[in-house]
């Protein structure tokens, strides 16, 4: 089902890397025309990182940036030169939205800061997605998903204890934070512009957005004046509630215990006798007080047990539980994604049907049809001779001046 909700709004997309193509592509998805501005002169990062089809390095190869882009068109401009900055200025001229996710004055630099570009088109809506936001003490520091996730105190509370913080494994802060954020901002500005007319700048600061994903130690530290301790898997209020180890090669198993009645349930199920008869456990006080020891005896009953299976028996007593997926898990096995088809094969010109996530959700209970991403400069000249108004002659002579590159 391709959706095109957004059909007739068109963005002029200057983003690159994670966090600023993955808001874009919510726009494309749905139907939003996103010309994505690029130049071999500063490559998008994504597109030369990989991970490659069967290893295979090159420009349209990388299935990073196939899954951040889909839906898009790709244009090929060296806005260094003159000409390119103009064709540049012209596409923003015919656009909705104008998106960027670099430094603090870069786009200032190229002669496209958001006074300039108001003055060319007044109600243009302008996301910026620094990493600090436009002001402020920091601002001129730039960031990845990893600094984003230090700086944000993310780091802190994914680790084992305070003394080795490691991360969520991941760029977090590229993949649902700042993306999902700037996406709500850029939809509330259209209907704000739809309303009264008025275009506005969006100022989005990634350290900001992450640092929602806290959530309630922030809360805690506001309100008491003291760091939150970290804990790991386990959890300050409920015991065991944690992973344990399974039968297998990296097997696991993640409990959460969350009331009283899960943990009789789950005493009488692994055998524990002698915990299930000890008042002193009866209560979460109680077992996070001894919780070493009430660790030891549920992983006593897991450690023989494939996660599936562990799993399985500790849901049918009513204990809330799952086995510990891995990635291939996900695409391979697990079979509530694949019933739901929330895998697409999407179709790319160069390397063949492309494994990519949907949107997650369904619209009238089909699934969002994902489009292929674009080549490098696969539209230029379609853009500069559709949108534009180019002549083929004048395209032909750009492309001998070297300024669709």
């Amino acid at each position: 089902m391709r959706q095109d909700l957004l059909k007739g709004i068109r963005f002029a997309d200057l983003t690159w890397a994670g966090a600023g193509p993955f808001g874009t592509k919510v726009f494309s998805d749905f139907g939003a025309e996103v010309v994505k501005v690029e130049s071999m002169t500063r490559p998008d990062s994504v597109r030369t990182a990989g991970p490659f089809k069967d290893g295979i390095a090159g420009t349209n190869r990388s299935g990073y940036f196939a899954s951040r882009n889909t839906g898009k068109k790709s244009i090929a401009v060296d806005m260094k030169t003159p000409e390119g900055k103009q064709l540049v200025l012209d596409l923003i001229a015919r656009s909705d939205v104008v998106t960027n996710n670099f430094g603090p004055g870069a786009m200032d630099r190229l002669g496209l800061g958001y006074d300039a570009l108001k003055a060319l088109k007044p109600d243009l809506i302008y996301l910026s997605m620094p990493m600090y936001g436009q002001d402020g003490p920091r601002a001129s520091l730039l960031g990845v998903g990893m600094t984003i996730s230090a700086v944000t105190g993310i780091m802190m509370h994914t680790a084992y204890d305070a003394a080795e913080p490691i991360g969520p494994g991941t760029h977090f802060p590229d993949h649902a934070a700042n993306p999902y954020h700037a996406a709500f901002a850029v939809l509330a500005a259209l209907r704000h512009r739809r309303k009264t007319g008025r275009g506005m700048k969006i100022d989005l600061s990634q350290v900001e957005s992450t640092a929602n994903f806290m959530g309630p130690l922030l809360v805690e530290a506001a309100r008491s004046g003291k760091e939150p301790p970290t804990v790991g898997n386990r959890h300050r209020a409920h015991a065991p509630h944690n992973i344990f180890r399974c039968a297998g090669q990296d097997g696991w198993v993640a409990v959460s215990v969350l009331d009283d009645a899960q943990w009789r349930a789950l005493a009488a199920l692994i055998g524990a006798t002698d915990l299930a008869d000890d008042a002193a456990l009866k209560h979460a006080s109680g077992r996070l007080a001894q919780v070493d020891r009430v660790e030891a005896a549920v992983s006593a009953w897991t450690r023989d047990k494939q996660p599936a299976e562990a799993a399985a028996l500790l849901r049918a007593a009513g204990v809330p539980a799952a086995a510990v997926a891995s990635s291939r898990d996900l695409i391979e096995e697990d079979e509530q994604l694949a019933a739901r088809d929330y895998w697409q094969h999407v179709p790319h010109p160069e390397v063949g049907p492309t494994l990519i996530s949907s949107p997650p959700f369904l619209v009238d209970g089909a699934r969002i049809a994902l489009a292929p991403p674009p080549l490098f400069g696969q539209h230029t000249q379609q853009v500069l001779r559709d949108d534009l108004g180019l002549s083929p002659e004048r395209i032909r002579e750009l492309e001998q001046r070297e300024v669709l590159k």
